[in-house]
């Protein structure tokens, strides 16, 4: 299946969406070389191969990241590296086992442990991978983090979290409540709602939450 992967990213993917397409890209990342990204997509692409449950779930995290970021008047070049930044979020998982990913159970101590790194390995993938954009790397490595500080991997809290991890965050957290996980059916619209109120403040920057409601109540908000 591997191979299978690799040949589709060698010859254009399999005719699937490049996760980094799109007209708010800078001309730095018009600099970066199309074999590098390829290798970033089979990685993303292996992942998803390993955990089924989140087959399309980078592709709808960057849409809604996209509507958020321009709803927040996020200026050009940081809404093209929180694209980025959404497309491949998750590439870290690729040192996270498949039966942990996939475990219908609670994760023990050395399993939150592997989960809690995927963070930092996606942040030294992207720049082992892309040497420039290191803005798409710290986005990446944040996207755990949260607003009262009791996130991962650094524990960071508030605006000292950047602007694009907090509106991927709130992305992220709401395409996953939506979505079957191996440990619960996928929330219904109006409980993924529920969730961003209670959490706002806590788990979410309140504003990019709250906005992001107000997307989803006015139908305002949808994936491709």
């Amino acid at each position: 299946m591997i191979m299978l992967l690799m040949l589709a990213a060698l010859s254009g993917n399999g005719g699937k969406r490049s996760l980094w397409s799109g007209d708010h890209l800078g001309p730095e990342f018009d600099r970066v070389p199309p074999s590098r990204l390829w290798s970033i997509q089979l990685l993303n692409d292996v992942v998803e191969h390993k955990d089924g449950y989140t087959v399309g779930h980078c592709q709808r995290v960057r849409d809604y990241a996209q509507i958020l970021g321009e709803a927040l008047d996020l200026e050009t070049e940081r809404l093209g590296n929180l694209l980025i930044a959404a497309a491949f979020h998750d590439i870290g998982k690729i040192g996270v086992l498949g039966k942990i990913l996939n475990k219908r159970g609670p994760l023990d101590h050395y399993e939150w442990h592997i989960i809690y790194m995927h963070p930092m390995l996606g942040r030294e993938l992207w720049e082992g991978s892309v040497s420039r954009l290191p803005q798409v790397a710290q986005i990446i490595h944040q996207h755990h983090e949260r607003w009262d500080g009791q996130g991962y991997p650094q524990e960071l809290s508030g605006t000292d979290i950047s602007i694009e991890a907090r509106i991927l965050q709130v992305a992220d957290g709401y395409d996953a409540m939506r979505s079957d996980r191996p440990y619960r059916p996928a929330l219904t619209e109006a409980k993924a709602l529920q969730e961003l109120r209670e959490c706002a403040a806590s788990q979410f920057d309140p504003e990019a939450a709250q906005v992001f409601i107000e997307l989803v109540e006015g139908k305002k908000l949808q994936a491709a």
